[in-house]
């Protein structure tokens, strides 16, 4: 039996969970994210992205409550590890270099650094930003279809 793979949620796939969206449940479909022995991690600036969502867009109790909920079954990578620090800065200077998006988008960035330092595949639906880093040199990405959740080419 082939070892279980190791699964990051950018922030985008986390959203879905707590909407408990069709997408969701065809993402759980495909990775057995909820029937997995390893919890799927997540990077820390997901944690303060959720926040933020959820403020400026008025969550109520209930979605607070599933936000929670989720935590309890996701690991966060934390940022503050030398390693994430030198992902973080090799990644940004790659994208700078190349002129890929993510660049500009800081918190992507972090989230690259924490797939790339806990060896795990990041599952996202932002083709734009990350697919420049599946190029088979940097990091494991499987980039799913925004409106059902289905992996894409």
């Amino acid at each position: 039996m082939a070892p279980a793979k190791t699964y990051l949620l950018d922030t985008n796939v986390l959203l879905h969970w707590v909407r408990g969206s069709t997408v969701a449940q065809n993402i759980d479909a495909q990775f057995q994210l909820s029937a997995s022995a390893f919890r799927p991690l997540i990077c820390e600036v997901t944690l303060g992205e959720m926040a933020a969502f959820a403020a400026s867009n008025g969550w109520g109790a209930t979605k607070k409550q599933k936000l929670a909920e989720l935590k309890t079954k996701l690991v966060a990578v934390d940022i503050s590890d030398g390693r994430m620090i030198d992902a973080y800065a090799e990644f940004s200077t790659l994208a700078k270099t190349n002129g890929w998006a993510i660049f500009h988008d800081k918190n992507d960035l972090w989230i690259a650094a924490a797939t790339w330092v806990s060896g795990a595949t990041l599952l996202t639906t932002d083709a734009k930003g990350f697919l420049p880093l599946r190029d088979g040199n940097h990091l494991g990405v499987i980039v799913l279809h925004p409106e059902t959740g289905w992996s894409l080419p």
